[in-house]
């Protein structure tokens, strides 16, 4: 796969991770008796469900819609990886959020996509590397 592709799929991996985040992270479940807002993350059965099915699907999702779409065939090597990594960035920057404003959540969609970026950074690299070694060295027949 080529390289500038690589980073374009990492880049919406990031996004689709950190749209999933802000929206399920925010989904009210009901009130506790002092009054506070129960999310998913309330509890460790639902954060953990969170933290392992967020990076998954969105690596199936964009597999899915790459595929549908004839833009390219990412393997899940590829974005099942890209996929945790750009997770913990996203988690971070949603724990750590002030609020829950739109402006907020744009932010977390920014840093995640950013993430996705630099996270793909390293399979495009080597990408990069691997159809560039095989195309600028000559073989031993092409110098006689």
């Amino acid at each position: 796969m080529n390289w500038k592709i690589i980073f374009l799929t990492g880049a919406a991996i990031g996004t689709f991770v950190a749209l999933l985040m802000t929206v399920i992270s925010n989904i009210p479940l009901g009130h506790d008796s002092d009054g506070n807002k129960i999310t998913v993350m309330y509890h460790w059965s639902g954060a953990l469900l969170v933290v392992i099915a967020i990076p998954l699907v969105s690596a199936f999702a964009v597999k899915k819609v790459a595929s549908m779409k004839g833009w390219c065939e990412p393997t899940l090597k590829l974005l099942i990886p890209v996929a945790y990594l750009t997770f913990l960035p996203v988690l971070g920057a949603s724990f750590g959020a002030p609020n829950s404003n739109l402006e907020t959540l744009a932010t977390i969609v920014i840093i995640g996509a950013i993430g996705g970026t630099f996270c793909s950074a390293p399979f495009a690299a080597w990408s990069y590397f691997k159809s560039r070694g095989n195309q600028s060295t000559p073989s031993m027949a092409e110098e006689e």
